[in-house]
């Protein structure tokens, strides 16, 4: 291995397989893990909860859902086919909203999920997302 190498990385031109979580005890864990940064913590909720891409939440802006309310129904155009997406907001994903907002008090104009790198633009940040 090279120096500086990762171990774990895929070789150039090698296939990855990427399987959904679907054992419950798995998504606590994940949940748990994510639990102290809110950023990541509503990604991954509204994520496993109502089946989107990190690619298609990082478009979301803070005026999109902060007037939101359990049954309230949010559309989402899907990235990879074009299609709209009708999200019903469920407790969960609203009791993480609620809280997530009023942790980080974002402008209305902001989008939700702010870099960490504090790149403003939503297109820059899908290789962030992807580390979660």
């Amino acid at each position: 291995m090279k120096k500086g190498g990762n171990a774990n990385h895929p070789k150039k031109g090698d296939r990855i397989r990427v399987d959904p979580i679907r054992k419950i005890k798995d998504i606590k864990a994940i949940s748990k893990l994510t639990s102290d940064n809110p950023r990541d913590h509503q990604l991954f909720i509204m994520g496993i909860n109502k089946g989107l891409r990190a690619g298609d939440l990082i478009k979301l802006k803070v005026a999109d859902i902060q007037h939101l309310k359990v049954g309230d129904i949010l559309t989402i155009k899907e990235g990879k086919t074009g299609k709209d997406n009708i999200l019903v907001i469920d407790k969960t994903v609203y009791k993480a909203l609620r809280n997530y907002l009023e942790k980080m008090q974002p402008d209305d104009d902001a989008f939700l999920f702010a870099s960490r790198k504090g790149i403003k633009r939503s297109a820059d940040m899908s290789n962030d997302i992807s580390a979660i």
